[in-house]
C-alpha cells in the first residue's frame, strides 16, 4: 500500500515531499533532525567533534557551520551512539549519523530546516515530531471482546496459541509489567537473567552486574526492557492516566487460559517493556520512541508495535523502522486518529514508513472507525472500537477506541503467524497478513483502495495454507415419513441434507488446502429430535467447491409438539487425517421444520389489513381464501396456494379492511362486499364477477358489513366513511331509505349490527373517535332511546354484540383506543361494566367460553400485549391478565385444537409472532409460530382441505399464510375476524346467516397430538350422529392392548387419551402401536409411537 510513497523521493528530494511547517501540538520545540553524510562524518562510529563558538555550533563543515551561525544552532546530540550492526545503512543513511539540532529559538525553524535539507554534508533535515499516542478514551465500559469472534481468533486458537519464544516490544509509555493478566506474557531477557530477580508482587527488579550482556540494545540490566524515560532498567509504568501502553500490550498479550480478566490475541507471548512516559505526571507524548524501536529490534523483538506518532517528512523514521526491518522485526504502526487521509499533502510517521505494517481502525461491523485516518499508506485494517484490555488503575480492564488499540491486535496477529511459521521473515510476515485479510470494501464503498488489504483475519493468517476450511453452505430438508403432504412438519422422520463447501475468497481468490477423507457427523441434544443416521462421507472437497450427501442423508425423528423454532445441530467434520494438522471442526447450523401449508405463503407485496373468508366457490369440497390485498387485488385461493378461475379481480386501488359475506338477493348465492382506497364499495359474486361499483361519499378506514336489516333474507351493504356518514345500499347499489346518516363525529372502526330492543328491526351501532355510541335504527335511520351514549373516550376499533346476563337483549362491548377502557352497554345504553386496563387497544373484544366451562369469557388484548380475559360481569378471570410481551393489534380468534379443555386464544404479535395462549399462561404446543413482519389482522379458523387439521389462515405484513395445525380442532367458538364473515360483528343473534365456519360433520378418526409421544397422547374423533363408538389400541402383532372408549356416543367432536398402559394399568413399552375407531360401518386404524 506504500508503493506511491517511496522512500528515494525523500532521500534525493531537495525540499519535503510536502510543506511541513512547525507547530508546537505536533513538534518538539527547537529540534530539528538530520543525517550527516558518511563523507562529511569520516568515521564509521558517526561521531562529530563540535564545539560552541560565539554562540553557535561549529563543526569545520563550512557550508553547515554557516548554516548554524545564521539560524541559531546552539547544540549537536548525537541520537544513536550505538548501533549493533554499525555498518548497515538504508541507501547512504547510517543511524549513528542521524542528530538532533537543538535551535536558539523557534522563531525562524521552518527555514531553517528547508535550507539545512539543502546543505551537501547532510542527507535530510526535518522537524522532530512528538509521539502521539494514538487512541480515544471512551467511558463506557465494553462488557466483551468482540474482536476475537470478528477476527476469528478462537479458530486460530485451536491450532496456536502463540510462543514464548516469540518477542512483542511495546514501544510506548511504559508497561504495568506486574499486572495479573500481562504478568506471565512478559519477556524475561536470558542474556541478563542469571543474579537478577524480580519481585512481580512489588513490580521491582534487582541484582545485576552493572555492565550491558552484549545481546544488543547497549542497555545494562535490561532484565524486562528499558525505561527510556529516566534511563533505568525498571520499565515500570505506575501513573494510571500513562497507562496507553499498559492497554496496548493486553491487546496484543493479555495472558489467555489463566482463569482470570481477558485475553489478547496471542494469548502466549513474550512482550518487551519499554517506557516513554513519566511516573508522576500524564504524558504529553511518547519520549524516545524511535529509541525504543532501536532497542526493540536490537535485542531481538520479532514484532514491534508503535501505537504512536506524528505529522513529518519521514526520512528518520524510515531509517529507524528499515533498521528495524533488517534486524528481522516488523514494525506495526497506529494510522492515526483524525479521520485524516495520508496523501502527497499528509503524511504521519511512523505510519507511513515503507517497511511498516500500518493500521487503521474498524467497529464491528468492518466499517470504518469515525476517528481513524485512511489512505493509500495504509496496508491493514482491525478492530479498534471498544477494545476492552488491561489498565494500571486496581491492575483492571477498560475499554478504549483508538488506532492505538487496532495496532497491537494487528501485532498480537502477527505473533500468533511467526509462532507457527516462525521462517517468515518481516516483509513475508507483513505480506502473508495482508494477504489473507477480509475483503471490507463493500462496507466501505467510500474509501475503496484507502483501508488497505482489508480486516485483518487470524485464523486465516495463520492456517489457511495447514488445513481445509469447511463451512455449511445450505441446507435441504425433506418429509421422509409422515403425513404425505410434502412439508416437513413436527412429529414426523426428517430427511436433512447438507451441503457442505471449503473455502475460497471470492474477492482475493485464497484457496484452503484441499480436504481428503471428508466425514460429518450430525448431532443435536435439543428436545424432541432422535436422529436416525448421523453419519455421511463426502470424500474430497477442493476449495471453492460445494458437495451435498444426497446419496447419504441424514434423518431424524421429531415430536410433533416441537416449538415454532429453528431447531439447532451441530455437524462435527473431519478430514485430513494423515497431514500434520488433521482438521476436526463443528459447525453449528440451524433447521426449520414447518407448519405452513404447501403452496403457502402467497406473496401480495405489501401488508394486507384484510381477514379470510373460509368459503367453498366451486365445485370442489375444498374451502377457497377468500381475501383483498394493498395493490388492489380480490384474491380467492384454493388450498393448494392456486388461484380460483376468475380471480383475482383487480380493481386498481388498495382493499380496505375485511371483505364481508351475505346474500343480497336471497337467491341462495352468496356475495362479497369490499370496500377501497379509492373509497368506492363493490359488490362481487363468486365467480369473480363484478356485480356494481358505488362512491362510498367519503374517506373508507375500514370494511364494510352484510346484513339482512329488513328480515326478508336480503342483505344490505353498511359502510362507515372517516367523516362520520353511515351509508347503507340496497341489492342494486342504491341508497337504503333513510341514508346516509350523519353521525357528527369521525369514524374508523366497522359497524355492528344487532336488534337491541326486540322489536324486530336491527340497529346499526357505531363508535366515533370523539366518545360517542350510536345506535342507529335501520328503518328511521335515528338512534333509538337511550342512544347516542357518551363513553369514557372514543374508539377506532370494531364493535362486538353478545349476550352477556340472564335476559333475551344483546349486550354491546366497546374497547376504547386511547384510554384503555373495556366498555360493555345494557341494550338501553346503560353500564353494564365498565373496566380500565390501561393503556392503548387496537382490537376488538371476542365473546367465548376459553376454559370449557359452559360459561362465556370476554377476551381483549392490550397493545402492549397483555391478553385480558373477564367474566361477563367484567371480573378478571383467576390467572389472568396474560402478557406475551410483544405489541399487539391483533383481534384474537378463539378454537379448541390441544385436546384438552382449554382454548386456545390466537393472534398475531408486530414481531412477527402467531400466538395461541391459553388460559393457564401458556401457549398451545408449536406455538408461537413465527412467520416474520407484523401480524395485525385477524386469522381465520377452519379446515380447508378437509383433512381433518385446524387450519389457521393469517397475513403479515408481506404475504398470506396458511399454518396447517397438525391436530384436529375440537369445536371453534370464534372463528374468523368480528366472529361471523358478515362481519357484523355479532355473536349472539342471526345477521342473518351461520358462517359454517366448519366443516359439516363427518365421522371420522383423525391423528393423536402429540406424535411421537411420552407419556401420555390424545385421540380426537367426530362423529356425523349419534351410535355406539369403540376406540381400541393394538399393538404390532395386533393384540388387544387397551380400550379407551366403548359407548354410545352423540353426534360431534370427541377426543380420549392413552397414557401408554395396557388394560391392567402396566406400562407398555416404547414402540409403535394402532388405534382404531369404529362406529357403524365405519371403521379407521392410524399408527403412532410411544416414545420412551
Amino acid at each position: 500500500m506504500k508503493k506511491l510513497i517511496l522512500l528515494t523521493l525523500l532521500i534525493i528530494a531537495v525540499s519535503a515531499m510536502f510543506a511541513v511547517k512547525f507547530d508546537p501540538d505536533y513538534f518538539y520545540s527547537r529540534s530539528v533532525i538530520v543525517c550527516f553524510t558518511k563523507d562529511a562524518v569520516g568515521n564509521d562510529t558517526g561521531k562529530i567533534d563540535w564545539s560552541l563558538q560565539n554562540g553557535r555550533a561549529r563543526t569545520g563543515l563550512s557550508s553547515f557551520d554557516e548554516l548554524a551561525a545564521e539560524y541559531g544552532i546552539v547544540e549537536l546530540q548525537q541520537m544513536h551512539p550505538y548501533v549493533k550492526v554499525p555498518t548497515w545503512n538504508d541507501n547512504g543513511i547510517y543511524l549513528q549519523n542521524t542528530y538532533r539540532l537543538i535551535l536558539e529559538s523557534d522563531d525562524r525553524i521552518d527555514a531553517a530546516v528547508d535550507a539545512l535539507s539543502k546543505d551537501k554534508n547532510l542527507i535530510y533535515a526535518e522537524l522532530e515530531g512528538i509521539a502521539r499516542t494514538k487512541f480515544v478514551p471512551n467511558d463506557p465500559m465494553v462488557t466483551q471482546q468482540y474482536v476475537h469472534t470478528r477476527i476469528q481468533s478462537f479458530d486460530a486458537w485451536d491450532y496456536i496459541q502463540g510462543s514464548f519464544d516469540v518477542k512483542v516490544a511495546i514501544t510506548d509509555s511504559g508497561v504495568k509489567w506486574n499486572h495479573p493478566d500481562l504478568r506471565g506474557n512478559i519477556w524475561v531477557n536470558p542474556a541478563e537473567s542469571p543474579g537478577m530477580t524480580i519481585n512481580w508482587d512489588a513490580g521491582t527488579i534487582s541484582g545485576g552486574d552493572g555492565a550491558d550482556a552484549g545481546e544488543g540494545g547497549n542497555k545494562i540490566d535490561d532484565l524486562i526492557g528499558w525505561d527510556f524515560f529516566n534511563n533505568d532498567n525498571n520499565p515500570m509504568q505506575t501513573y494510571i492516566s500513562n497507562d496507553h501502553g499498559t492497554h496496548v500490550a493486553g491487546c496484543a498479550g493479555a495472558v489467555g487460559n489463566n482463569s482470570i480478566g481477558l485475553v489478547g490475541t496471542s494469548p502466549i507471548v513474550s512482550i518487551i517493556s519499554c517506557k516513554g512516559a513519566s511516573n508522576t505526571s500524564p504524558s504529553q507524548g511518547i519520549s524516545y520512541a524511535y529509541d525504543q524501536i532501536k532497542y526493540s529490534a536490537e535485542v531481538g523483538a520479532h514484532i514491534i508495535n508503535a501505537s504512536w506518532g506524528s505529522p513529518g517528512n519521514g526520512a528518520y523514521p524510515n531509517s529507524i523502522v528499515n533498521y528495524a526491518t533488517a534486524l528481522g522485526a516488523l514494525v506495526v504502526t497506529a494510522a492515526g486518529n483524525d479521520n485524516t487521509e495520508h496523501n502527497s499533502s499528509y503524511q504521519d510517521y511512523p505510519a507511513d514508513c515503507t517497511n511498516a505494517l500500518c493500521v487503521a481502525s474498524t467497529g464491528q461491523n468492518d466499517i470504518k472507525s469515525n476517528f481513524s485516518d485512511f489512505g493509500a499508506p495504509i496496508d491493514i485494517c482491525a478492530p479498534g472500537e471498544g477494545i476492552l484490555s488491561t489498565i494500571i488503575a486496581g491492575n483492571g480492564y477498560d475499554a478504549y477506541d483508538g488506532t492505538s488499540m487496532a495496532s497491537p491486535v494487528a501485532a498480537g496477529v502477527c505473533a500468533l503467524v511467526k509462532a507457527l511459521h516462525p521462517e517468515l521473515t518481516p516483509a513475508q510476515l507483513m505480506q502473508r497478513v495482508m494477504m489473507t485479510s477480509d475483503y471490507i470494501y463493500e462496507a466501505n464503498p467510500d474509501y475503496v483502495g484507502k483501508l488497505g488489504a482489508g480486516r485483518i483475519n487470524a485464523f486465516t493468517a495463520t492456517m489457511f495454507d495447514k488445513i481445509p476450511n469447511i463451512t455449511v453452505d445450505d441446507t435441504t430438508v425433506e418429509e421422509f415419513e409422515g403425513d404425505g403432504d410434502g412439508v416437513p412438519n413436527p412429529g414426523e422422520t426428517i430427511k436433512l441434507k447438507v451441503s457442505l463447501n471449503n473455502y475460497l475468497d471470492p474477492f482475493t481468490g485464497l484457496a484452503w488446502m484441499t480436504a481428503t477423507g471428508l466425514n460429518a457427523t450430525l448431532t443435536t441434544s435439543y428436545p424432541g429430535i432422535t436422529i436416525i443416521d448421523d453419519t455421511a462421507s463426502y470424500g474430497n472437497l477442493t476449495p471453492g467447491s460445494t458437495m451435498w450427501n444426497n446419496s447419504q442423508p441424514f434423518k431424524f425423528q421429531t415430536v410433533a409438539g416441537l416449538p415454532s423454532e429453528p431447531i439447532p445441530f451441530e455437524l462435527v467434520v473431519t478430514a485430513n487425517p494423515t497431514a500434520p494438522f488433521p482438521y476436526t471442526k463443528t459447525i453449528p447450523f440451524q433447521v426449520n421444520l414447518s407448519l405452513v401449508q404447501s403452496g403457502w405463503p402467497v406473496a401480495l407485496g405489501g401488508a394486507s389489513n384484510s381477514s379470510a373468508i373460509l368459503y367453498n366457490l366451486d365445485s370442489n369440497p375444498d374451502r377457497e381464501v377468500i381475501f383483498g390485498d394493498p395493490s388492489g387485488k380480490i384474491h380467492a385461493v384454493k388450498a393448494d396456494g392456486s388461484s380460483v378461475a376468475g380471480f383475482p379481480i383487480n380493481v386498481g386501488s388498495a382493499v380496505i379492511g375485511s371483505i364481508a359475506m351475505g346474500d343480497v338477493d336471497n337467491n341462495g348465492v352468496k356475495d362479497f362486499a369490499a370496500g377501497f382506497q379509492n373509497n368506492n364499495i363493490m359488490l362481487f359474486g363468486p365467480t369473480g364477477n363484478t356485480i356494481w361499483t358505488v362512491p362510498a361519499g367519503g374517506t373508507l378506514r375500514n370494511g364494510p358489513v352484510m346484513a339482512d336489516l329488513a328480515n326478508n333474507g336480503q342483505s344490505k351493504v353498511i359502510a362507515v366513511t372517516q367523516t362520520g356518514s353511515l351509508v347503507v345500499l340496497n341489492a342494486d347499489g342504491s341508497p337504503y331509505p333513510n341514508f346516509p346518516v350523519s353521525l357528527g363525529g369521525a369514524c374508523l372502526g366497522t359497524p355492528a349490527v344487532a336488534d337491541l330492543n326486540g322489536d324486530g328491526i336491527h340497529e346499526i351501532l357505531v363508535a366515533t373517535l370523539n366518545g360517542t355510541l350510536h345506535a342507529i335504527n335501520s328503518a328511521t335511520g335515528q338512534n333509538i332511546a337511550g342512544f347516542p351514549v357518551t363513553m369514557p373516550s372514543g374508539s377506532q376499533n370494531p364493535i362486538t354484540i353478545a349476550n352477556l346476563d340472564s335476559d333475551n337483549h344483546p349486550e354491546i362491548i366497546v374497547t376504547t383506543s386511547t384510554s384503555g377502557h373495556i366498555l360493555a352497554y345494557n341494550h338501553d345504553g346503560t353500564v353494564h361494566f365498565q373496566k380500565s386496563v390501561g393503556g392503548q387497544i387496537k382490537t376488538g373484544a371476542v365473546v367465548a367460553d376459553v376454559n370449557n366451562d359452559g360459561n362465556k369469557e370476554i377476551i381483549v388484548i392490550g397493545a402492549a400485549g397483555v391478553v385480558n380475559v373477564l367474566t361477563t360481569a367484567g371480573a378478571d378471570l383467576p390467572g389472568t391478565p396474560i402478557n406475551v410481551g410483544q405489541a399487539v393489534e391483533c383481534t384474537p380468534t378463539v378454537a379448541y385444537f390441544d385436546g384438552d379443555n382449554m382454548a386456545g386464544i390466537i393472534f398475531g404479535d408486530t414481531n412477527g409472532y402467531v400466538h395461541s395462549v391459553r388460559i393457564d399462561g401458556t401457549e398451545s404446543p408449536n406455538f408461537p409460530l413465527r412467520i416474520n413482519g407484523n401480524v395485525k389482522t385477524s386469522a381465520a379458523l377452519g379446515d380447508i382441505d378437509l383433512d381433518g387439521d385446524l387450519d389457521i389462515v393469517i397475513p403479515n405484513d408481506a404475504s398470506f399464510y396458511v399454518i396447517d395445525v397438525k391436530r384436529p380442532a375440537q369445536s371453534i367458538p370464534w372463528h374468523c375476524y368480528l366472529g361471523t364473515y358478515n362481519r357484523a360483528g355479532n355473536s349472539y343473534q342471526t345477521t342473518p346467516v351461520a358462517d359454517n365456519s366448519i366443516p359439516e360433520l363427518n365421522t371420522r378418526l383423525h391423528g393423536n397430538f402429540p406424535n411421537p409421544f411420552n407419556p401420555s397422547t390424545v385421540i380426537c374423533f367426530e362423529l356425523a350422529e349419534s351410535g355406539p363408538v369403540t376406540l381400541e389400541i393394538y399393538n404390532q402383532k395386533g393384540q388387544l392392548v387397551s380400550t379407551l372408549v366403548d359407548a354410545n356416543l352423540p353426534a360431534g367432536n370427541h377426543s380420549a387419551a392413552w397414557n401408554g398402559t395396557d388394560a391392567s394399568g402396566d406400562a407398555v413399552s416404547s414402540g409403535v402401536y394402532f388405534y382404531r375407531m369404529r362406529s357403524g360401518a365405519f371403521s379407521s386404524t392410524r399408527k403412532m409411537v410411544l416414545m420412551k
